[in-house]
């Protein structure tokens, strides 16, 4: 078999008229098979889940949470101008006045208008010079601390105020008096220049005998100026006996 093609070139180059076997066969020229392009292929169906109510509710609480998170760190992109909140102002309370336990049966009740600044910090009456020079007192007419029950006329009070107005004295005269009651002491000793008040001494009346009462210039007031010493020394000695005799 002799392909064509060889037979046209032969006579193209001039060598003449090819001759060949009566037999051969010459195969007729033939076009390359183009190339058979895929068919478009049919585009895959893709199955998409179907969100169940489970994982919506977990999709919208991780969003919900990322909001969160988002406002809570200043250094997150989402917020890129925290405005300061104004600080909380703290409720204003009353500072409570400290006074001694009750003593069961203590001998002698003693007792200021109200505690001084220093006292409110310190949580305790005649914490400073006043309260080592009322120790001594007590001491010198054969007294301990323990034998004592320290209050004041004023509890609660927001500020200090060692003048009181009347009204304000006569709506603490009960819870004195109860004080008084409970302290279960036979004497009153009264401290400052607030129970020489007329208006002070009608409300004492009402719970307390005269006999029973004791008044000296409040300790701090001895501190500074000693020549108190001698009358408040007297008054004490007074109580001494008083309290023997009870």
């Amino acid at each position: 078999m002799l392909d064509s093609r060889y037979v046209h070139l032969h006579e193209a180059l001039g060598l003449g008229v090819m001759w060949l076997n009566t037999n051969a066969k010459i195969l007729p020229q033939t076009q390359p098979e183009k190339s058979k392009l895929p068919s478009a292929q049919k585009p895959l169906a893709v199955t998409v889940p179907q969100k169940t109510p489970t994982q919506a509710a977990s999709n919208a609480r991780l969003a919900a949470l990322q909001r969160v998170r988002a406002h809570s760190n200043p250094d997150s992109g989402s917020l890129k101008n925290p405005q300061p909140t104004a600080p909380i102002a703290a409720p204003t309370v009353a500072p409570t006045t400290p006074v001694s336990a009750p003593t069961p049966r203590a001998k002698v009740m003693i007792i200021s208008v109200c505690a001084s600044p220093a006292d409110v910090v310190a949580g305790k009456l005649f914490s400073g010079e006043d309260g080592a020079m009322l120790n001594k007192m007590l001491g010198a007419i054969g007294l301990q601390n323990s034998d004592a029950y320290l209050s004041t006329w004023l509890k609660d009070l927001p500020d200090f105020n060692p003048k009181p107005p009347t009204e304000t004295v006569i709506a603490a005269t009960e819870r004195v008096a109860q004080e008084w009651r409970q302290s279960g002491a036979s004497s009153l000793l009264l401290l400052g220049d607030f129970f020489d008040r007329a208006d002070v001494q009608q409300q004492l009346n009402q719970f307390s005998g005269s006999e029973q009462r004791f008044h000296i210039p409040h300790p701090m007031r001895i501190v500074s100026n000693p020549k108190l010493k001698r009358s408040a020394w007297e008054t004490l000695q007074q109580m001494q006996k008083f309290l023997q005799a009870a």
